[in-house]
């Protein structure tokens, strides 16, 4: 309701005077950042068209790991240079990361590797450094190894992510509106990756600050971890069976992925970081499995390892994991994590201002959650997890084993699924290993003696792209 003031003029006293009324002014609506669910599935995607313009904005780096001793790809001694870059998706102004080999390009051009990132969190993402930064190894392995060996390293940061010359990426309210509740940041992502990779053809010709850049888009690879093999696998989806075929790429592979039926998600990963229930035992103490020392059988246990940052996970030796890990059993964090989901849904995206859903009991201590009919009709169709049909070029699946993110039965299955659609797909999984392809310190994670898996998964990638390079003609 607004007041609104109306001057009224008095004939023969010459007097103004303020009236005042109510009136219903009807308030402008704030148009949401998705005009609809449909738009994010895999059929909108692959009908879209896809385009960007680089621009080279300046020379950040000639080393991404500074004077550290590495074990990913030591023996290899070339040098390089690190630039940061622009381009527009969707209109947004974004940045990526392009890292060059400083020896000369073979005629055609370097071969390549697209490289999608992992989770940032909007908070740390305006000062993303994309995957190149001395202090922060986690992905500066990769850059280095992989730039030392001759390949060029293309890395979006995605919407919101990075800054230049103090300009922060734009499109930090994507972030912001479907980060972690609604599992839809990566499609935005792969949109992101999609565009910036229409680009390249144009961005052969332009000239570096200190050297002929050219790309070899024949020899072109794709590493996606954690969201960004999501992201990834969404890419690849868009892509293949004959959409694109100037943006397949030769060979794939995808680290840590988190991809996996969305709704499914909700009731089988979520948990695990919310309540111990999700991994303790029957008896309420942790052994691995959902049989305690008594017999008791826990019917909600989910995963037998939480992440190895929990520290340990026997809830008797918690302090700080008491706040991290507070929802009192797995229907409880089942109910937040739909609330979540269905906010962001309601708050972000045209037409879904009513959704909601259900938990229903389903006898003794179990549940299931009823979705509204207007996001169990359309999330299945978001991701490539469900279009195997569309990923028929060769892929490789790293899969630490004890992964709750990124569940060994949740690759095989997709694995199995892409070669029963004459696809071409192997999975190599590394024993004790965390979601960063790392051993735990932490004994009842990894065995004493476990190797990380890191250097491993590296060496294993540049044989497969060596190998695909050979079988190119």
């Amino acid at each position: 309701m607004e007041t609104i003031f109306k001057h009224i003029f008095i004939a023969g006293l010459g007097l103004s005077i303020a009236a005042c009324e109510s009136a219903e002014v009807p308030k402008t609506k704030t148009p949401k950042l998705l005009d609809s669910l449909e738009s994010l599935t895999i059929e909108a995607l692959r009908g879209r068209d896809y385009n960007s313009s680089i621009t080279i904005e300046a020379f950040d780096t000639d080393s991404c790991v500074g004077d550290h001793d590495l074990e990913v790809l030591p023996s290899m001694a070339g040098k390089y240079g690190s630039y940061m870059a622009s381009f527009r998706s969707e209109g947004l102004r974004q940045y990526a990361r392009i890292t060059v080999p400083e020896a000369s390009p073979p005629a055609d051009g370097y071969p390549f590797i697209l490289f999608l990132h992992g989770w940032i969190g909007k908070d740390k993402a305006p000062d993303y450094s994309i995957g190149c930064r001395p202090e922060n190894l986690y992905y500066s392995e990769l850059t280095d190894g992989f730039a030392r060996a001759g390949y060029a390293v293309l890395a979006p940061g995605y919407r919101g992510h990075a800054s230049v010359n103090d300009h922060p990426a734009e499109g930090i309210e994507y972030l912001e509106a479907f980060d972690q509740g609604s599992s839809l940041a990566t499609q935005f992502y792969a949109v992101d990756a999609l565009n910036f990779v229409a680009g390249l053809p144009e961005v052969q010709s332009s000239k570096f600050p200190d050297q002929s850049f050219k790309l070899d888009m024949s020899r072109f690879f794709m590493i996606g971890h954690s969201q960004g093999g999501d992201a990834g696998l969404t890419f690849l989806a868009v892509v293949g069976e004959g959409r694109f075929e100037h943006l397949i790429p030769n060979h794939t592979e995808l680290w840590s992925g988190t991809f996996f039926d969305r709704l499914a998600a909700l009731e089988e990963m979520k948990p695990v970081s919310m309540t111990s229930e999700a991994f303790l035992s029957g008896d309420g103490s942790w052994n691995g499995t959902a049989i305690g020392r008594n017999g008791e059988v826990n019917v909600n246990f989910l995963f037998a390892f939480p992440p190895d940052w929990i520290e340990t996970p026997n809830p008797d030796e918690w302090t700080w994991q008491k706040e991290s890990w507070s929802e009192p059993n797995v229907k409880s964090a089942v109910k937040t994590s739909a609330a979540a989901m269905y906010h962001e849904l309601r708050e972000g995206v045209e037409g879904l201002d009513q959704v909601s859903f259900q938990i229903e009991e389903d006898g003794q201590n179990g549940f299931s959650i009823r979705h509204d009919s207007r996001v169990s009709r359309v999330y299945p169709r978001i991701g490539g997890y469900e279009y195997p049909e569309f990923l028929s070029e060769n892929m490789t699946f790293h899969v630490p084993e004890k992964d709750y993110y990124s569940r060994v039965a949740w690759n095989q299955d997709l694995c199995d699924r892409i070669m029963k659609q004459a696809g071409d797909c192997d999975l190599i999984v590394y024993p004790h290993n965390n979601h960063s392809m790392r051993a735990s310190p932490h004994s009842w994670f990894s065995p004493e003696g476990t190797p990380d898996g890191y250097p491993q998964m590296i060496a294993n990638m540049l044989e497969k792209f060596e190998t695909y390079q050979k079988e190119i003609p």
